[in-house]
């Protein structure tokens, strides 16, 4: 397996939550491993010869840590998220909304968004929405937004718009360009630390040229089980991202989506969800722990993506390119 596509590997999944803008039976806390990170929000599920099976993300569950009329009730769920999986996994992730009083939402757009069902139909009319395109298509997965139903009253936008986004990086002193070259040496340095560890710990995989890579019509069932191996490394922590991307997509954001939440709380809303990409769990969790005095209950796990089957109608990442630039 080639170097290139182990940097590529390495660089995609950090990339994918900058642009992006699992299914098993619930499993209790008390069953998890005891050696289980309690912020992990994703890992790889394998065989008892090693071999991986799936990529799952979870749902942890917070209550409040005193009893009472008031609070007895109360039930917040985070719901990690990837945002290309198998279409079940969506369809069950649908289901699940259905038990909450309120599920909020990621969509950087203006407040109050709401996807139309199917998703946005245009075809890709940008660089981004061309590269997800690919990649949907490449690993045999299919589009959170296209899938997700956001369309039910429950689901409530929870995000910043383009202009909130611009207006805090403004704040910080950053411009678009000092952003964008800061958050790629961010994505860069990760990956040639990550390469640089696979190496040490003796799996660097022989030479292989680009060449080779864009036209091997296995590149896509290779990526995906490899791009599921640096997920599970990261767990869907920050280190997913970088300081850079951290602060602009997660932070930010975040404080956007616990303001939605609060009005939700006085509202008078019992069962509230958070569904969110993966990288943010972590900074919500403590945000629900030190700040509104919230406890981890419970944790549950789903399949994300099925890591034993192979893509259908496997092609070349650059046969799906030049797809993409005919559609």
């Amino acid at each position: 397996m080639s170097r290139n596509l182990r940097r590529l590997s390495v660089l995609v999944p950090s990339l994918a939550m900058l642009m992006g803008h699992f299914l098993c039976e619930p499993g209790r806390a008390d069953e998890l491993p005891p050696a289980e990170d309690a912020l992990k929000f994703v890992r790889i599920t394998r065989n008892d010869a090693d071999e991986p099976l799936a990529l799952q993300t979870a749902i942890v569950r917070y209550t409040p840590q005193t009893s009472g009329p008031a609070a007895d009730d109360l039930v917040v769920d985070l719901i990690g998220a990837v945002h290309v999986g198998e279409q079940d996994y969506y369809e069950k992730l649908n289901r699940l909304f259905a038990e909450y009083d309120v599920v909020l939402y990621e969509l950087v757009a203006p407040e109050g968004t709401r996807v139309p069902k199917g998703g946005r139909t245009e075809p890709p009319a940008n660089p981004i929405s061309m590269m997800q395109g690919m990649t949907k298509s490449m690993l045999g997965l299919s589009s959170q937004l296209d899938h997700v139903d956001y369309t039910k009253e429950n689901l409530v936008h929870a995000d910043m718009s383009p202009a909130d986004m611009m207006e805090a990086m403004k704040e910080r002193g950053d411009s678009v360009l000092s952003f964008a070259l800061s958050a790629l040496s961010d994505v860069v340095r990760q990956a040639n630390q990550q390469a640089e560890q696979l190496q040490e710990n003796g799996e660097a995989p022989d030479e292989q040229d680009i060449v080779s890579m864009l036209t091997d019509p296995q590149a896509g069932a290779k990526m995906k089980v490899m791009m599921a191996e640096q997920f599970d490394r990261m767990g869907g922590t920050e280190m997913m991202l970088g300081a850079t991307i951290n602060e602009a997509i997660v932070k930010d954001r975040n404080a956007a989506a616990m303001k939605v939440f609060q009005r939700q709380l006085i509202e008078g809303k019992k069962r509230i969800a958070i569904f969110y990409g993966a990288a943010h769990m972590p900074d919500f969790d403590r945000r629900l722990r030190e700040d509104l005095g919230l406890k981890r209950a419970d944790k549950f796990w789903l399949n994300a993506w099925d890591l034993t089957k192979q893509p259908a109608n496997q092609t070349s990442p650059l046969n799906a390119f030049l797809r993409m630039l005919s559609e």
